[in-house]
């Protein structure tokens, strides 16, 4: 992994086609601007149609900006001669694992990717190996992928783009079609391999207790990003947050009721564990 890696989005706008080709009438993503530096885990949070998906296809050339410009690690993701290099650097898991197994057996799905970089037999079956591993799937490696669970597939994913070793992966909504089981699986691998293998991660989702795990939250809200910040800074805009149809963290809304009691809770506290020793310390 790259420790050097970045990416930018420098007033990017986006607009598709009709079927016709004609542009739609409204931008999908409009004036974004932020940027991302390596080792980041970055929640993407935001209503269905606000841009999110969008967003995360303008990561690695899927499709490029209508305007503005986006830079992974200084590569224009418009410049077609770079679009080999810059999805080396950023891979991309969908909602939908079924959409992105190719193989019938585990192990050969994940050696997908390395065999299409035409990287060496060998290096191919450490890759596959390691990130097997890393999602604690190697186990299951002979299995067939249509026997999994939806966690396990989307384990069996990550560990694709894993075994092509980019310095980020950006998922979207990749626990949407899951279980409370296997959201808690996935989230439990991206934590991993954010922490442990230094890779950036940027995913969407619109559970709030998977986005307080993230190191930075960006909020989206008819295509543009309305709020960046951390967990705690992101949430003591509440009040937004919730004028734009959003929920937030458990925690944060108990925190608020209590102080309207006259508690004096922090509004900020996220996580259970957070809440739980501020209320021994208001019973002591």
């Amino acid at each position: 992994m790259n420790k050097d890696f970045s990416l930018k989005f420098d007033n990017v706008f986006y607009r598709y086609e009709s079927d016709e080709g004609d542009a739609v009438n409204d931008f999908a993503v409009k004036e974004a601007s932020f940027e991302v530096k390596s080792g980041e885990m970055i929640a993407v949070l935001g209503h269905n149609g606000c841009g999110k998906s969008t967003l995360a296809k303008l990561t690695n050339s899927i499709i490029v900006p209508t305007e503005g410009k986006v830079l992974v690690c200084g590569m224009d993701t418009s410049d077609e001669s770079r679009t080999y290099d810059i999805r080396q650097r950023v891979g991309v898991v969908f909602q939908n694992p079924d959409n992105q197994i190719v193989a019938s057996i585990v192990e050969e799905d994940v050696a997908f990717g390395p065999e299409n970089l035409g990287i060496e037999r060998d290096e191919i079956r450490k890759r596959v190996d390691a990130s097997l591993k890393a999602v604690d799937m190697y186990d299951y490696r002979e299995h067939e992928t249509h026997k999994l669970s939806g966690g396990q597939k989307q384990r069996v994913a990550i560990a694709g783009i894993l075994a092509m070793q980019p310095d980020c992966i950006v998922l979207d909504e990749p626990t949407a079609m899951l279980d409370p089981v296997g959201r808690q699986e996935v989230m439990n691998t991206v934590k991993k391999f954010n922490k442990e293998l230094g890779v950036t991660v940027i995913f969407i989702t619109h559970f709030m207790e998977e986005a307080v795990e993230a190191s930075r939250i960006l909020v989206m809200d008819k295509a543009r990003i309305i709020l960046d910040g951390t967990p705690k800074e992101v949430f003591k805009n509440s009040k937004k947050i919730r004028e734009i149809g959003l929920d937030v963290p458990a925690t944060v809304s108990l925190a608020l009721e209590l102080e309207k009691e006259g508690y004096k809770l922090s509004s900020d506290l996220l996580s259970v564990d957070e809440f739980v020793s501020d209320i021994e310390k208001l019973v002591r």
